[in-house]
């Protein structure tokens, strides 16, 4: 049988518009032509610095604003511990990305730039908007949190 048909059998990627073999994700080793062993894959953080801070930022305004609608010493203990569990979940996020290489800054750092994503390009308005919406809006509840609760007291 020939290799390359023999390939074409063993290789699950296909064009699909052709049906002709396409760029394969397997990687033949050399010592061993029977083994096929998968190329890692290599994800980015594709994000600017400034959507962390963004993110960061409006998780302490939440937890500020918990702590001062709760006059700080009934629910301190409760704030302090959901202060830990957001400096883990960001600082493990950071731990992380030190151990990889080093990062290319992001795509959207220059103007009118598209980040490719899984479902399709966004504009950095879309990134941000996706991205942020969550945060913002948990910053927002906080800040109502303690607005209620000055009036009412």
């Amino acid at each position: 049988m020939p290799e390359a048909l023999l390939r074409s059998q063993l290789d699950p990627v296909r064009d699909i518009r052709t049906g002709t073999p396409g760029p394969s994700l397997v990687v033949e080793t050399e010592a061993n032509d029977n083994v096929r062993v998968l190329a890692p894959e290599s994800r980015l953080f594709e994000l600017p610095s400034a959507v962390w801070i963004t993110m960061i930022g409006s998780y302490v305004v939440f937890l500020l604003a918990l702590l001062g609608a709760t006059g700080g010493a009934s629910a301190t203990f409760a704030i302090a511990i959901s202060a830990f569990y957001v400096a883990m979940f960001f600082g493990t996020a950071r731990a992380l990305l030190r151990q990889g290489p080093a990062q290319p800054d992001s795509p959207l750092q220059r103007t009118g730039a598209i980040l490719q994503t899984a479902f399709g390009p966004l504009t950095r308005s879309e990134v941000y908007g996706q991205v942020l919406i969550v945060p913002v809006a948990v910053a927002f509840f906080g800040i109502a949190i303690a607005i209620i609760s000055a009036t009412v007291m």
